[in-house]
């Protein structure tokens, strides 16, 4: 019986031991991947109804046109117009912002 070469077989052995570990390390990756978009989508951004619904009332208030008054210092009520936000933002950028006065 002839002893088997030992550069074979040293050979044999790294080739063995880079492909484990490529293949531990190729698997890891793909485990944490998948954990930490299970994580985001359970736990740090849940469907949560009731924010979905204020969230959009919200926007939906952004989005028209209100009356409303505001109590002034002596006791009146002055009456306020709220316009929607895309349309504040066009009067900026046509007017510019004024600069803010001393008091």
């Amino acid at each position: 019986m002839d002893d088997p070469e030992a550069g074979q077989t040293w050979v044999v052995s790294l080739a063995g031991i880079i492909i484990l570990s490529v293949l531990v390390i190729a698997i890891c990756v793909f485990f944490f991947r998948f954990e930490n978009k299970e994580v985001d989508e359970k736990v740090v951004m849940p469907a949560n109804a009731w924010s979905q619904g204020m969230r959009l009332e919200q926007e939906g208030e952004l989005a028209k046109y209100q009356k409303y008054s505001v109590a002034a210092p002596d006791g009146s009520m002055q009456p306020r117009i709220r316009i929607p936000i895309s349309r504040a933002m066009e009067i900026v950028a046509e007017r510019g912002v004024a600069a803010p006065t001393a008091p």
